[in-house]
């Protein structure tokens, strides 16, 4: 703890000053400015996503009786280089809560939380060409205790390795995925990949068909032609039946 009883020119900001006090300190200026089409210049949804995500944040922090994270925004943070190991963490915060404390107790301030699209922008590769690097003006980072602090980068603060959100229900997983699209760091997913995975049929037949495992006996009905899977998948204990229409169709599901 702080001790009090010295006096200081500065005030000390209490918590609940040091806490996040709204929208303005996540995504500075978006309430200044329009752009012509009447949108947020950005994202036009993406105050309000931030907004949400950092106050699931804060909730979560406090069930698990840690200190809320404070905002250090208004001093950034300086002197990141590209040896620096920089963990990013894109979209929602609760999946990947457990791990932003752990990595933060075991390199503290290296595990960065990115809530918002505004926060992070892609660049050419200088080591990968075709591919693009990410850099992060803005996030949460973690440090020992569960302490967690809002900052700002100056210059931006170049990811090591990405990971996120991808879930296709995921009202994140369109900018997650698109952030983390043709990186030249190791990334934990993408959007394709996890509609496979989330795919029972596909995750089955993989399964069976390419690694020899067993799998639960599966009759799977599926509309009209999919590409992803072949036209008579010969797989042990999985059938598959094409349905055109799902209309009439009555007494061949029965059948089958």
């Amino acid at each position: 703890q702080l001790s009090m009883s010295q006096p200081s020119p500065e005030r000390v900001p209490s918590p609940e000053e040091q806490e996040w006090a709204g929208p303005e300190a996540l995504c500075p200026g978006w309430l200044e400015d329009e752009a012509p089409d009447g949108e947020v210049p950005g994202d036009s949804g993406d105050p309000e996503c931030a907004t949400h995500a950092y106050e699931r944040l804060q909730s979560a922090l406090c069930q698990e009786g840690l200190p809320p994270t404070l905002d250090c925004s208004a001093e950034p943070r300086t002197g990141f280089g590209p040896l620096d190991m920089t963990v990013c963490i894109l979209g929602s915060p609760i999946p990947f809560l457990p791990v932003l404390l752990e990595g933060g107790t075991r390199c503290p301030g290296a595990m960065v939380l990115c809530l918002s699209p505004t926060w992070a922008s892609r660049v050419p590769s200088e080591s990968s060409p075709g591919a693009w690097s990410l850099l992060l003006s803005r996030g949460v980072s973690f440090k020992l205790g569960g302490h967690s602090a809002l900052e700002t980068f100056v210059p931006p603060r170049r990811a090591n390795y990405v990971t996120g959100t991808f879930a296709p229900g995921d009202p994140e997983g369109g900018w997650v995925g698109e952030l983390a699209r043709d990186l030249d760091c190791p990334t934990g997913g993408s959007v394709p990949l996890a509609h496979r995975l989330e795919d029972t049929l596909v995750t089955r037949w993989v399964l069976a068909a390419r690694a020899n495992l067993p799998v639960p006996p599966t009759l799977a009905f599926v509309l009209g032609a999919r590409g992803d899977l072949p036209a008579e998948p010969a797989v042990p204990g999985v059938r598959l039946v094409r349905l055109q229409d799902p209309q009439g169709q009555q007494s061949l599901v029965q059948q089958e």
